[in-house]
């Protein structure tokens, strides 16, 4: 949805649509019959080895990708590609929370785990909702029940993030050391460790931590989520200690500069409730820290700048500034900051007033402008104000 127009979607759908299928095609084999809306196959994945049976890790990628791929063909008018994607999404939520819900957190659905090499088992895996972290970023929505993935993300806190690493066992390598804070692969807090557990289970690794700390951000735990980015930062203080480089500019997991940290960026994204859809010209912001005093820098398709919001006097007021290219907008909308009784929207830009219409609906304000889209070019500002 990252586009100004709808020329990339029409061209590359039908190379996404082979994609899914191949997805699908794999959960049909594995299945034995209609797809299950799981994978169980060999699931290759970033800790080098394959896992099998059916994971919410693994399972959940899946369901994000069903989810986007209706939305992409219903965008497009293909219909019945949609409700195929549809039904089979909604076939392997149920199955993930039947197979893989202990109560708690999502585990790993194997029988036999025990007898193979690099399984999970019952462990809490902190990748557990990565596909819920994805679809967040992209407003798709939940692809988990909404109870079951806070309660996970409770547990990936309680029993992953470690306060001091003192004495903890880093295998096979180790990336923080004594006194260090850090969110562990996977633990096993119901016992039922597997005898040759999957590869880094017991490290730590800056793009997971950052991951789980935006779905966090997502989910309201703004404060778990903080704990374990300061871990992670105060980690690479730049103050030379084993059993690590301590760069600043530099995480180490496997390698200098690694691209999984990059997740990072997702925390801008979280903490802004920042989602732009091009082809819609529909921008939303929901700050979810400080929303009465809060800034933030914002990218799109052809423009970058920043947003701002304030809440003074009863009002809400949020500015929108292009400080390169331009960004074209239908309309804007706004998390409601609690404090603030909205029943009417006036909008500038650099000082001209605009006409608008305003609509309130699920804690959001939607101000449209006048049915067409405007274009906030390089050094304009769009100012809101709520009232």
């Amino acid at each position: 949805m990252n586009s100004p127009g709808d020329s990339f979607f029409r061209e590359y759908w039908p190379d996404v649509k082979r994609a899914v299928e191949y997805l699908i095609a794999r959960d049909q084999a594995a299945a034995g019959g209609a797809p299950a809306g799981v994978l169980q196959d060999d699931q290759w994945n970033t800790y080098d080895e394959a896992l099998h049976g059916v994971t919410t890790f693994i399972s959940g990628y899946y369901l994000a990708a069903l989810r986007a791929a209706e939305e992409w063909a219903r965008r497009l008018g293909d219909t019945e590609a949609a409700g195929r994607f549809r039904a089979i999404f909604e076939s392997g939520r149920a199955k993930l929370v039947e197979l893989c819900w202990n109560g708690e957190y999502f585990e790993q659905h194997l029988p036999d785990y025990a007898q193979r090499q690099g399984e999970v088992g019952p462990g809490c895996i902190s990748d557990q909702l990565i596909g819920q972290w994805w679809a967040h970023q992209l407003g798709l929505g939940y692809i988990l029940p909404e109870d079951k993935v806070k309660s996970a993300l409770r547990a990936i806190f309680k029993y992953n993030f470690k306060s001091d690493l003192t004495g903890w066992k880093h295998s096979p390598r180790a990336f923080a050391g004594v006194k260090d804070k850090g969110l562990i692969i996977c633990t096993w807090p119901k016992g039922g460790r597997p005898p040759n557990v999957m590869l880094y289970s017991d490290e730590v690794w800056t793009g997971v931590e950052y991951q789980v700390a935006a779905h966090m951000i997502y989910e309201g735990f703004v404060d778990e989520a903080f704990a374990i980015i300061k871990g992670a930062r105060d980690r690479y203080d730049g103050l030379p200690r084993p059993p690590i480089g301590r760069n600043p500019w530099c995480e180490i997991e496997c390698g200098g500069h690694y691209t999984r940290a990059m997740s990072s960026w997702s925390l801008l994204l979280a903490l802004s409730g920042c989602q732009y859809d091009g082809t819609k010209g529909l921008l939303r912001f929901a700050p979810r820290f400080h929303p009465e005093q809060f800034r933030s820098f914002f990218s799109g398709p052809e423009g970058w700048g920043y947003f701002a919001q304030e809440v003074t006097a009863g009002k809400q007021r949020a500015s929108f500034g292009v400080n390169g290219g331009q960004v074209s907008l239908q309309a804007l909308r706004l998390g409601l900051v609690e404090s603030v009784k909205v029943s009417e929207a006036a909008a500038t830009i650099s000082g001209r007033a605009i006409p608008v219409s305003l609509q309130i609906k699920d804690g959001h304000a939607q101000i449209s402008f006048g049915g067409e889209k405007i274009t906030v070019h390089r050094g304009e500002k769009l100012e809101v104000t709520l009232s």
